[in-house]
C-alpha cells in the first residue's frame, strides 16, 4: 500500500514587542496576534483563540461550499457567528484545568430555498469533512453547531 501524499502548510513570523506578534502566511500580507491591552498587548490584533474562532468559522464556510457542491445544494448566502467559552485559570497554570475551550458554539444561518432535511444533511456532511470541527471534536470540546435558514 502506497501512503498518501501529505499536505505541508508553513507560517512564519516573529514578536515584535510585548506580545504582538507579525505572522506570514504564503504571500500574503502579514497579520498581527496580540492581547488586549487589559492583558497586556497593544490590541493590534485578535489573539489566538479570536483567530482560532475566526478559522474554525471560516473552515466551516469553506467546507460548506465543498460539501454544497458535492450535495448540489444550491445556497446563495451564509452567515455565522461562533463563541467560545474557557477557564483563563489554565492561563494561570492552575492545575487540572484546560487552557483551550471547554465549549464552542456555532450558529449557521444560511440562505437557501433547500429543505430542512437538505440542510441538515449539508451539516452533517461538513461537520465530518471540516478539519478544524473535527480537531475540536477530538480534542473533547464540547461544541454545538445550530444551523438554520434564513428568512427572507
Amino acid at each position: 500500500m502506497t501512503k498518501p501524499r501529505l499536505a505541508t502548510l508553513n507560517v512564519n513570523g516573529n514578536l515584535e514587542e510585548g506580545l504582538k506578534n507579525t505572522v506570514h502566511v504564503r504571500d500574503l500580507a502579514p497579520f498581527f496576534v496580540d492581547e488586549p491591552e487589559r492583558l497586556g498587548g497593544t490590541n493590534a490584533g485578535p489573539n489566538p483563540l479570536e483567530y482560532f474562532l475566526g478559522a474554525y468559522s471560516a473552515c466551516t464556510s469553506i467546507m460548506t461550499s465543498y460539501a454544497a457542491k458535492d450535495l448540489n445544494f444550491t445556497y446563495t448566502g451564509l452567515d455565522f457567528d461562533t463563541n467560545g467559552s474557557l477557564d483563563p485559570r489554565g492561563f494561570k497554570g492552575v492545575e487540572g484545568i484546560q487552557t483551550y475551550f471547554q465549549t464552542v458554539t456555532i450558529q449557521v444561518e444560511v440562505e437557501t430555498e433547500e429543505s430542512e432535511e437538505a440542510l441538515k444533511q449539508l451539516k452533517e456532511t461538513v461537520e465530518k469533512r471540516c478539519p478544524l470541527h473535527n480537531l475540536l471534536v477530538d480534542a473533547g470540546v464540547e461544541v454545538h453547531s445550530q444551523w438554520t435558514i434564513k428568512s427572507k
